[in-house]
């Protein structure tokens, strides 16, 4: 069975000494690459979060330019989008801004916009690198602010490390850079940096998503696979001439990016690149084989050891699917999406309380992932735990709102308990999402339920 992608998501930069940032040009060098830890600083002082006065889910942004006292932040447009709501900026000092302006960047398809701040603090401002020398096999790392577990719990900043995967001459909304790296709901908008802690992408999709039967149930369930995409910075550049601004109020820096440590080893880099590009592809039987070869060189890659269980899983070889698991999570203890597809792994094999083990440890590591709340729903109905499986539903929707599984297993639950009113909305929820994803199976599914629940609730009045 092959996986379906068509679902397939030193702390100053340089310094403010005037009231307009100078654009700067940097001769290339042979330098090492910084340490991630430089990196993290850089990021951490030029990321932002935004928040709405709505109080629903947020995303991230960066700094990109001061003017005075006026901040121009660059983010993913599907982060600002509802023009009826007011934003708030939320600066790595733990100050709110009220955003005073939001200009769309859609006019070339693409998912960006820019929002402004004043404040007279000083914040830094990120350095924009040269996204052409982004290649598969470079590394990248991500910066944002990702959801938590509850809707009213501070988001905090995190920063995440990546290889890139391919660069796409095509791509929906822009992205076409595509990377694996761990990334959350939340981080939409967030930056991308090279080894040289320039801006070279806007994150805005994460964790693609295959989709496999649970036998148990009629609606598909989730597998994820790590795959991210960001709109590379030369797509902004190239479109100044609709923003307003000027490239002097940025600064600039195409260098190639600093040459990253001798010691990685390049040829395990490349095999398992193009075993993750083959996976995406469907082409399993090669990518496995690349896997494969990428995790003998290096046996520290414990993704490349994940996605060989991940094709295991797939092909319905469950034990060597379970093996690979074990080895990436002894390898790395706080991986959480390997205890999360080994759950599904020992669920397939009918092992219940080792899969409950496994979810349980996927959330306790990952509180925010609304995959592993809608699987041990699951299982916990099936254990008859109604109430447990309830609330895991419950916390699924208020993560993912706009993720349809866990209305529709909701409103199962309250139909088999005869509020008959509450599970017609959960499935009238789910039918919606599904239509506008073009799940049509899952559709049909839950407009069945939909119409018995309504016929259920007229016969009871």
């Amino acid at each position: 069975m092959l996986i379906n992608h068509r679902l397939l998501n030193a702390y100053l930069a340089t310094a403010i000494t005037g009231t307009v940032a100078v654009a700067l040009v940097i001769a290339p060098t042979k330098a090492i690459a910084k340490s991630p830890t430089e990196i993290a600083a850089i990021a951490e002082a030029v990321t932002v979060k935004i928040d709405n006065n709505l109080g629903i889910p947020g995303g991230s942004g960066v700094i990109i330019a001061r003017e005075n006292n006026l901040y121009t932040v660059l983010t993913a447009n599907h982060v600002v989008k509802n023009v009826n709501i007011g934003y708030l900026v939320n600066t790595p000092d733990n100050q709110q801004h009220q955003v005073i302006n939001v200009k769309p960047l859609t006019q070339k398809g693409l998912d960006l916009a820019y929002i402004t701040f004043k404040s007279t603090n000083p914040y830094s401002v990120v350095t924009i690198g040269n996204s052409e020398y982004a290649t598969p096999g470079a590394a990248i790392f991500v910066s944002g602010y990702p959801l938590t577990a509850e809707v009213n719990q501070e988001r905090h900043w995190e920063f995440t490390t990546g290889t890139i995967t391919s660069i796409r001459e095509t791509a929906s909304e822009g992205y076409s850079m595509r990377y694996q790296a761990l990334t959350r709901r939340g981080m939409s908008g967030g930056a991308v940096f090279d080894t040289s802690g320039r801006l070279v992408g806007i994150h805005g999709q994460g964790d693609a998503i295959g989709s496999v039967k649970n036998e148990s149930s009629s609606i598909p369930e989730s597998l994820k696979t790590g795959f991210n995409a960001a709109i590379p910075i030369q797509n902004f550049t190239e479109s100044l001439a609709d923003t307003g601004l000027s490239e002097q109020a940025l600064i600039v820096d195409r260098a190639q990016p600093d040459q990253e440590d001798s010691n990685i080893d390049v040829e395990a880099t490349k095999n398992y690149v193009e075993g993750i590009e083959l996976l995406a592809k469907g082409d399993i039987t090669r990518a496995n084989d690349y896997l494969i070869e990428a995790a003998d060189q290096n046996p520290n890659n414990v993704a490349a050891v994940y996605y060989q269980g991940l094709i295991d899983y797939t092909e319905r070889d469950i034990n060597a699917a379970i093996a690979n698991y074990d080895r990436a999570i002894q390898n790395n203890p706080n991986f959480a999406l390997a205890y999360f597809s080994r759950g599904l792994a020992y669920y397939r094999q009918g092992n219940k309380p080792q899969a409950l083990s496994d979810y349980n440890s996927s959330i306790q590591i990952n509180p925010t992932d609304p995959w592993s709340y809608l699987n041990r729903g699951l299982l916990k109905e099936e254990l008859n735990d109604l109430a447990g499986a309830l609330a895991d539903y419950n916390r699924a929707i208020r993560i993912a709102p706009d993720y349809g599984k866990p209305y529709h297993n909701r409103g199962a639950i309250l139909y088999s308990r005869r509020d008959f009113e509450a599970a017609s909305a959960d499935f009238k929820k789910a039918s919606e999402i599904f239509m506008q994803e073009g799940d049509t199976e899952s559709y049909n599914i839950a407009i069945d339920g939909l119409n018995k629940a309504q016929q259920a609730l007229q016969n009871s009045q």
